[in-house]
């Protein structure tokens, strides 16, 4: 164990770097080394993200080191560094003392969220690039309703409170180009960002009581003798580094095959029992439908998040919102679409919410576990194309509903859940739009919600109407396995079935472009079911009072 905490403090500067990767790949579950080296080529070779931090809850204060180990593609002049959760809250991390192979170096902040370091490097060589960092961690902020019409921040990932450190992007990362471009960071609206897959090892000390949560594999968790416990870990082949740190949480774990599912939750042994049970299943249908999960380890750990999201993901970790696990939020927050004006309307349903927010919050589970395959191992730009990850895993969870309950289950999801994020919309004012468009292009969170998770994952209902169920399945597959640790687009799938399926092929496409870049919702979904929405198809004959009353309040809220 001593041997772990030594091999994971950072030197000032070291050239042989083969002993932390392998540790890294440690990470993977058997077999799944050969399906990353068949893609990236040697994995020991891909970017290697070192960071070795200590956390101060009280203050809510982190500081540290961190380093990376790059091998230049081509020759190299400069490099730039993405820090996420700058774009929403300026200057909370703070690099300084930039060195390059151990000399120091010319460290420039082009804009919040990016630094560019100068380096000197020819195609082949490998450089080392290190930092000191300073974050100042903001308080959550207070859950504001996404009927308001605003844009939501980072929804908390980046935030503390009383018993949480949610240190999304505090790891420093070279953020991906298209077309000689570098992707943007954040808009405010919708997913932080994406990045090369990449090997991890990160160091936190915490204090007692506290318990640092990452990806990957956990290597250490050893007292400091200073009231305090170093956590480590190491993951391989993973588009980003999750960091969360958390008092009195509890875990519960279950074994899937050769896959660990465990869940990091405050709530009851009951609860955390139903959350991991939950998930094993979705792992394990998933597997068997689209591949194998690359990690020996999947976490599903509670975050406190605010403005609308249910969930969060990352490679090897998805996160539920405490509201939702609660219970204190209706379903319609975390489709983006609550708030607090609906409260007292919803309270006429009595306990009739109960089986719909556990609906909800196995929807969730099942949304973010998707992700472990669309957006986590097949990748794409989240901020220029949210269209080619959120829809399609919208209908993964779908389809994992359906291969537990059956069609008809699904199908009052998808009314209950997926049109009616479109149709309130519509209801409380909102317009209909092109879906496939960047992420701050969009005007509110209720926007997108309604458009890339309520009516763009609709397309996929109708290609798969078109070819069949065989062919379909087939089709997302063969999408996971082409593209594993990849890169696609929004017509990378539909290409695919077309090809497949040539017989189809144009009218795959036209579909693809009738859901996503033209504006037909209102015929194609129709108007709102009140009790489709209110109950998700699982209870039927709510009191014509009680909908009469919701109806209302629904229209009064959209200014009508």
């Amino acid at each position: 164990m001593r041997w772990l905490l030594f091999l994971i403090a950072l030197p000032c500067f070291a050239a042989d770097l083969s002993p932390e990767a392998q540790l890294a790949l440690t990470s993977l579950r058997p077999g799944e080394r050969a399906r990353l080296e068949a893609v990236l080529g040697d994995p020991t070779q891909l970017p290697l993200y070192r960071g070795d931090f200590v956390v101060d809850p009280a203050a809510r204060l982190v500081t540290g080191k961190v380093a990376l180990t790059i091998t230049a593609k081509s020759p190299l002049t400069e490099l730039y560094l993405r820090c996420t959760p700058n774009a929403n809250h300026p200057g909370a991390v703070v690099l300084s003392r930039a060195k390059v192979n151990g000399k120091d170096t010319g460290l420039a902040q082009p804009d919040p969220s990016l630094y560019r370091v100068r380096v000197e490097a020819e195609k082949g060589e490998q450089l080392t690039v290190e930092f000191e960092l300073k974050a100042r961690v903001p308080k959550l902020p207070r859950a504001t309703s996404a009927l308001e019409d605003s844009p939501g921040g980072d929804y908390g990932a980046f935030s503390a409170s009383d018993d949480t450190l949610q240190l999304v992007g505090l790891m420093p990362m070279i953020p991906p180009e298209r077309a000689g471009k570098l992707f943007e960071g954040p808009s405010g609206i919708g997913d932080l960002g994406s990045f090369e897959p990449s090997n991890f090892i990160v160091s936190v000390v915490s204090p007692l009581g506290w318990r640092t949560v990452s990806s990957g594999q956990a290597v250490g968790e050893v007292p400091t003798g200073e009231g305090a416990v170093r956590f480590a870990y190491a993951t391989a082949g993973a588009r980003e580094l999750p960091l969360l740190v958390l008092k009195g949480a509890k875990v519960t774990s279950k074994q899937v095959g050769e896959v660990t599912v465990e869940a990091v939750l405050f709530g009851n042994a009951k609860q955390a029992t139903q959350v991991t049970e939950h998930a094993a299943k979705a792992l394990e249908l998933l597997e068997a439908k689209l591949g194998p999960y690359p990690f020996k380890t999947l976490r599903v750990v509670e975050m406190r998040l605010v403005n609308g999201a249910g969930g969060m993901e990352f490679p090897g970790l998805v996160s539920v919102s405490t509201s939702l696990l609660s219970g204190q939020t209706d379903p319609l927050e975390a489709l983006g679409l609550g708030g607090e004006e609906m409260q007292a309307a919803m309270l006429l349903l009595g306990p009739m919410m109960g089986q719909l927010m556990k609906n909800t919050l196995e929807f969730t589970i099942d949304h973010e576990i998707a992700h472990q395959y669309t957006a986590m191992l097949v990748g794409n730009d989240p901020i220029a194309e949210p269209v080619a990850d959120e829809p399609l895993t919208q209908h993964l969870a779908l389809l994992l509903l359906e291969w537990r309950q059956g069609k008809q289950a699904a199908a009052a999801m998808r009314d209950g859940q997926l049109k009616a994020a479109y149709q309130l919309h519509r209801l409380m004012g909102g317009v209909d739009g092109k879906a496939n468009r960047a992420t701050h292009e969009y005007s509110s969170n209720r926007e997108y919600a309604a458009l890339i998770y309520g009516k763009a994952p609709l397309l996929f209902d109708e290609q798969r109407k078109l070819v069949g169920d065989e062919a379909w399945l087939k089709g997302l597959k063969s999408y996971v396995e082409q593209n594993r640790y990849r890169w696609v687009t929004s017509r990378t799938l539909t290409e695919l079935v077309g090809k497949q399926n040539p017989v189809h092929a144009k009218k795959l496409e036209a579909l693809r472009n009738h859901w996503w870049n033209e504006a037909h919702g209102d015929d194609d979904i129709g108007g709102l079911d009140l009790n489709s929405l209110l109950t998700g198809g699982s209870m039927q004959g709510l009191d014509p009072k009680v909908m009469q009353e919701l109806e209302k309040a629904m229209k009064a809220l959209g200014g009508q």
